[in-house]
């Protein structure tokens, strides 16, 4: 409705305006420049309907979005959003730190085995090497060099299969 008022009153004006030039052609010297006018405020009242509805319409949207925005509903929407997003990150966080957990635990378990296998090889290399120290009066010169030889060689590869065979070796054939 206001829109048709500010077309009719556009509408006005440019008629008004067109009819101030066919005067102006007559010679009459008030009436133009009165018409003109009086156009010129049917075109400005036109343009402020519009701007001022514009400025009513865009002041309502505003008023219901800000509305709708604290309303109870859209709070309560919001809350469980909020709820659900800290539900997600927490179990997010768990998951990684359950995983960063296990890799520790993996890290530290594979340490100990570490630490604990070149224990147990260099036990199994000391024992080798007391056979050794009781095999000296009865084995040669180079068979002792030999085999204390080879208890450095597989000690330094960590070789606990290679030690262990040399260990029944010595036992068994000396």
């Amino acid at each position: 409705m206001i829109i048709r008022i500010a077309l009719l009153l556009l509408a006005g004006a440019f008629i008004m305006m067109a009819s101030a030039d066919l005067l102006t052609e007559l010679t009459l010297p008030i009436l133009p420049d009165f018409i003109t006018q009086l156009g010129l405020g049917l075109l400005l009242s036109a343009f402020a309907l519009l701007i001022i509805m514009g400025l009513f319409a865009l002041g309502t949207h505003i008023i219901q979005a800000v509305t709708t925005y604290c309303s109870e509903t859209q709070r309560n929407q919001r809350r469980v959003l909020f709820i659900e997003n800290k539900q997600a990150q927490l179990k997010q966080l768990f998951h990684y730190r359950a995983r960063r957990i296990s890799y520790v635990h993996e890290r530290t378990r594979q340490h100990l085995i570490h630490h604990n296998n070149r224990q147990q090889l260099a036990a199994l290399s000391k024992a080798i090497e007391q056979d050794l120290n009781a095999l000296k009066p009865r084995v040669s010169r180079e068979t002792l060099k030999q085999l204390q030889q080879e208890n450095r060689y597989y000690y330094q590869q960590q070789d606990s299969a290679a030690l262990i065979q040399l260990q029944q070796k010595i036992r068994h054939d000396y």
